[in-house]
């Protein structure tokens, strides 16, 4: 090689470095950025759990404290609270009540919105239990689908389950082996449900037929295509909630993790939310899609430690 294709090819060398350089440097300064967006709800919530948007008010679960939480832009307040319930999921039914996921007691209970008690629901239609209860979703139709966990240990059976609690009243169960069933979306067609299997670190896909009915389990994504695997990875790390943004993208709440993942259609990675708590459990959507409200205890073994949090959509929406 010739002295002056030499000192040629290292002066690139120094301006791609340079460019490297530059775009590391702001790739840090966004998620600095990103970080600073975060706007605290509650700094002090007892295992924050399950939030839902409904005409404008936040409504979250403290599993904690076995209470569920109204905040409505200016103050949070206790709604509902019932010892033991240990609940994880608040989402609304057709019917103007809101479904509460009591994860200990293991029961679906029907609240209404100033917070009375309408209804237990303890049995499917065939008269099946379901082992805790974690997650749920509206299904678009007055209802919702929920998943049913079953035992959270590395060594434990693929028990998990999702059932559909429908308008009418009606609990039927409609997939099951799943290793630790946690969080459910809908798609905005209403064509397909995601699921998370936490224990598996990968969240499926379902097709949803008229009548509500899943069938068609495929794998959506895994968690280590993502991110490069840690051979230092602790069992408990994997998915937990799911929300549907209305751009399409899938947003994971990775548990144990301290962060969100948002996945396009195609299950790449568009982006990631850090938060301060590593237990991040869920997210949802502000009413206009602009704000994301995350839910994060702060130890996997503390019921009494966490925060609850807002923080703009971080995907720039295409043209």
């Amino acid at each position: 090689m010739g002295r002056e294709r030499q000192v040629l090819m290292r002066s690139h060398r120094c301006a791609l470095s340079l460019v490297a350089a530059v775009v590391a440097a702001l790739a840090l300064a966004a998620g600095a950025a990103a970080q600073q967006r975060l706007t605290v709800i509650n700094p002090d919530s007892a295992y924050p759990e399950g939030p839902s948007v409904v005409d404008g008010v936040l409504y979250y679960a403290e599993m904690g404290n076995d209470r569920v939480m109204r905040f409505d832009g200016k103050d949070n307040r206790q709604l509902w609270s019932r010892d033991g319930c240990g609940p994880t999921s608040v989402q609304p039914m057709g019917d103007g009540s809101l479904a509460v996921l009591c994860h200990r007691e293991e029961v679906v209970t029907l609240i209404t919105r100033d917070g009375r008690d309408v209804k237990v629901i303890d049995r499917d239609r065939d008269g099946g239990d379901f082992r805790d209860p974690n997650a749920a979703v509206s299904d678009g139709r007055g209802g919702i689908y929920f998943s049913s966990s079953g035992l959270f240990a590395p060594g434990a059976r693929a028990t998990g389950a999702i059932l559909h609690l429908s308008s009418a009243g009606t609990l039927t169960r409609e997939a099951e082996g799943i290793h630790y069933a946690n969080g459910v979306a809908v798609s905005g067609d209403g064509r397909t449900l995601y699921a998370s299997e936490h224990l598996g670190r990968r969240v499926f896909a379902y097709d949803i037929d008229a009548e509500g009915r899943l069938s068609n389990r495929r794998t959506f994504v895994n968690l280590d295509d993502l991110d490069a695997p840690d051979p230092d990875r602790t069992w408990e790390l994997g998915p937990d909630g799911l929300a549907m943004a209305p751009d399409g993208n899938l947003v994971i709440a990775e548990y144990g993790a301290g962060h969100l993942l948002i996945v396009n259609g195609a299950g790449h990675l568009a982006a990631t939310v850090n938060v301060p708590e590593r237990y991040v459990t869920a997210a949802a959507f502000s009413a206009d899609g602009r704000r994301l409200f995350i839910t994060a205890p702060a130890s996997l073994v503390s019921p009494n430690s966490g925060a609850v949090y807002a923080i703009d959509y971080p995907v720039p929406s295409t043209p």
